[in-house]
């Protein structure tokens, strides 16, 4: 190391390397009615994205459909993983092709449709008819 006495011009230089990770193909499989963004871009039908790896995915259900189940992953270690309450996944990050994330969106059953949907109850259909019959009869 050199000082720098009053008057002396010293100079030195620093190299700085930055390793810029490579991209990777991931595929995007999309059953049913929905669609998966990634990194601002929404795509509802199957296809292949480059990646570098830890993207995050945010699963949308169309109207009328459900998130039936969603998976991550390459050969053995293709697995189903879990949203946030953001319908998130945060995928680890790659270092080769062949990872997929599969989501697949389906129509909720019948039952669980009509538990969605506003029913009237029986007795206010009821009453309904009952005051029918009562103005018939007062007509009569």
């Amino acid at each position: 190391m050199h000082k720098a006495w009053a008057g002396e011009t010293v100079s030195s230089s620093v190299t700085i390397t930055a390793v810029v990770p490579e991209k990777y193909m991931i595929a995007l499989d999309i059953e049913g009615q929905g669609a998966v963004e990634v990194n601002g871009v929404s795509y509802d039908k199957s296809t292949k994205i480059q990646g570098r790896g830890a993207e995050n995915y945010k699963v949308t259900a169309a109207k009328g459909y459900k998130i039936a189940s969603v998976m991550y992953g390459k050969g053995d270690k293709f697995r189903p993983v879990a949203l946030n309450e953001k319908q998130e996944y945060k995928a680890p990050a790659v270092s080769e092709n062949g990872n997929k994330l599969k989501v697949v969106f389906e129509k909720p059953k019948m039952i669980e449709a009509v538990k969605a949907e506003v029913v009237k109850p029986h007795y206010l259909i009821m009453s309904g008819v009952f005051a029918a019959l009562v103005g018939l009869i007062i007509l009569l």
